[in-house]
């Protein structure tokens, strides 16, 4: 197992036409690539077909330095091949960073790479011809640096499973249900000398906005949760060490 990461500094959103340039294989008029950068996993980029690879192509304008990837929401069926490439220019026939994202998941797929990775040009492709939806969807796309701390949070963290479903009973005894997504909360436990590196992203993120915790780097899609941060408790133990108490929940 390896110590945690997270992922909050993202370098994929932005303004189009000045932060980047954008290209895809296809578009769906109302799902635009754009969704990519929105918070909602429930919007989503979504291509015109599947027969033909699909792919978004940004060009940073200047080369990024990134040490993650990760995406929250996808239809992708269990026979795609997802890449991504990174290269000094638009050409893909030798990209000059090239990984296989795998397995599939579909709420959140995510790559961790051994060394920092820096190129101008990136494409995600998809290779899903047999996709039953006849296109290709993808939601909240993350891709830049990760923060491990040098300690891992404690063993034995909490979870809390959440229920947003809504109950009413009427005078006479009647009751409506609203059935809705069933969230995790989490709560970890560091204990820490890096008070300024975890400020950072507090003040980044602070209660509102999603990035991406991966609990176990070694199983990056199934421990790697889009998540909000409900609480952030300091205590001080001596001098500059602190316990951190830090509330995730899953951002549905």
């Amino acid at each position: 197992m390896a110590n945690c990461k997270f992922l909050y500094d993202n370098l994929w959103k932005g303004i189009e036409g000045t932060d980047f340039e954008t290209d895809v294989s296809s578009e769906e008029t109302n799902f635009p690539v754009t969704n990519t950068q929105r918070r909602i996993p429930g919007r989503r980029w979504r291509s015109t077909g599947c027969v033909e690879d699909q792919y978004i192509i940004r060009n940073f304008y200047e080369p990024i330095t990134a040490q993650a990837f990760a995406l929250r929401g996808n239809n992708f069926s269990a026979a795609a091949v997802i890449t991504l490439q990174a290269n000094d220019e638009d050409s893909w026939a030798d990209p000059g960073f090239e990984a296989i994202l795998s397995p599939i998941n579909e709420r959140v797929m995510a790559a961790y790479f051994d060394d920092p990775v820096s190129y101008q040009y990136w494409r995600l492709l998809i290779s899903d011809a047999a996709n039953p939806d006849g296109y290709i969807e993808v939601g909240p796309i993350f891709i830049g640096p990760s923060f491990t701390p040098l300690i891992n949070y404690k063993n034995g963290f909490a979870f809390t499973p959440e229920d947003l479903s809504i109950i009413t009973t009427s005078a006479g005894g009647q009751r409506a249900v609203v059935i809705q997504d069933q969230p995790g909360a989490w709560q970890y436990v560091f204990r820490t000398s890096e008070k300024v590196n975890f400020e950072t992203i507090r003040a980044a993120v602070g209660r509102s906005l999603p990035f991406w915790f991966c609990e176990d780097p070694d199983d990056p899609n199934t421990k790697t949760q889009y998540v909000v941060a409900l609480a952030w408790k300091w205590d001080q133990i001596h001098m500059d060490v602190w316990n951190l108490t830090l509330t995730l929940s899953e951002e549905m």
